[in-house]
């Protein structure tokens, strides 16, 4: 067992949260089939919100620059899995947020949001007819929430989840209390979040809000977890805060994804002869674990992963593999981005300030 896969049975385990298979989430995704989708909190809640299918799903776009990376791209996949089912997919613009922990100017925000974000997140396949975006900064509903929930979580409860007291980390918090149950202001229903292991603070602050609230009264939010997308580097989750060891959505300039794949931390042995006598680790090559998220044909993956494990692939024809699907999925995504760059700038994406506008879209 891998050192990821070590620490994520060991989060699963210490923070009381349950393993997922395909049979418990009745979604046929690649996501689901290969495990991505791997973990949830609220089972029992989860388990009610697919057979009845009286539950949202939502997630946040945090506009602090103009491009988001492959891990972002996988929360996305993970929306998309239980779109169909729910009643309303929720995207919001996290401008607050991104003001007091970023540093970036609400103006800005919206121009990011508007010219890249929204976009970007339209050309990875969300359906601009079955979702509903908000900015927090335009949303007075959610500070109602927030400010019920500051009522209720003592400072203790923000150490115990965050370590440190910062007053941008508390505001933070609070609002994303409020953007997880903003739905629930039309009526209480199941939260379905996609998030990945890191994120699970907030959504155990939200639930144990959920418990004690005394003037407004929601259903349970469920964290539903996603492997992370590795690091280029073998270590750690991707992130835009290295930009060397992320691939971001789309990269301009080819050679230099180029440069990035093939610096990516290899499984494979030191050896030609090695590897081809020995084949190599699946657990450790991030090539490999790259092509779980953006691969979607089972068989092809199943392939590759029997040929490079014998050694019948060595660890350049998989990079070389990864690179051309790769550059494949920027050119596909860059013209949808600019098409859909043009349908937000004509208005045609539903936006909504209040609980009442979003009303409109829940059945």
């Amino acid at each position: 067992m891998g050192k990821e896969m070590e620490r994520e049975v060991r989060l699963v385990e210490e923070f009381g949260l349950r393993n997922i298979s395909q049979q418990d989430v009745g979604v046929d995704h690649y996501f689901v089939r290969r495990g991505l989708i791997f973990a949830v909190r609220g089972y029992e809640e989860f388990k009610e919100a697919l057979q009845s299918g009286d539950f949202y799903t939502l997630t946040g776009i945090m506009p602090s620059s103009e491009r988001i990376h492959l891990g972002t791209m996988a929360v996305v996949e993970a929306l998309k899995c239980f779109a169909e089912k729910s009643r309303q997919m929720v995207l919001l613009i996290a401008d607050l947020e991104s003001l007091a922990t970023r540093s970036v100017d609400l103006a800005e925000a919206r121009k990011t949001a508007f010219e890249f974000h929204i976009p970007t997140y339209l050309a990875l396949g969300i359906n601009p007819d079955s979702c509903v975006f908000y900015f927090q900064s335009e949303n007075p509903d959610i500070h109602k929430i927030a400010a019920d929930a500051s009522r209720e979580i003592t400072l203790q409860e923000f150490r115990a989840v965050y370590g440190a007291l910062e007053p941008a980390r508390i505001v933070s918090s609070l609002y994303q209390i409020g953007d997880i149950l903003f739905p629930q202001l039309v009526r209480p229903m199941v939260g379905v979040i996609p998030v990945g292991l890191d994120q699970d603070p907030h959504i155990r602050l939200c639930r144990d809000y959920v418990r004690r609230s005394r003037f407004l009264k929601f259903k349970q939010a469920v964290g539903v977890y996603i492997r992370d997308v590795p690091s280029l580097k073998g270590e750690g989750k991707m992130s835009k805060s290295e930009p060397h060891a992320a691939i971001f959505l789309p990269e301009d300039d080819i050679r230099e994804l180029r440069r990035k794949v093939y610096k990516a931390f290899s499984g494979g042995a030191d050896t030609l002869e090695e590897q081809r006598k020995y084949g190599a680790d699946l657990e450790r090559d991030v090539p490999f674990k790259i092509l779980q998220f953006i691969l979607k044909d089972d068989s092809e993956l199943r392939r590759i992963a029997e040929d490079y494990s014998s050694g019948r692939m060595i660890s350049g024809e998989v990079k070389e593999f990864l690179f051309q699907r790769l550059v494949e999925l920027m050119q596909e995504l860059q013209s949808k981005i600019d098409y859909y760059r043009d349908v937000v700038r004509r208005g045609e994406i539903r936006i909504v300030k209040t609980a009442r506008e979003l009303a409109e879209y829940i059945d």
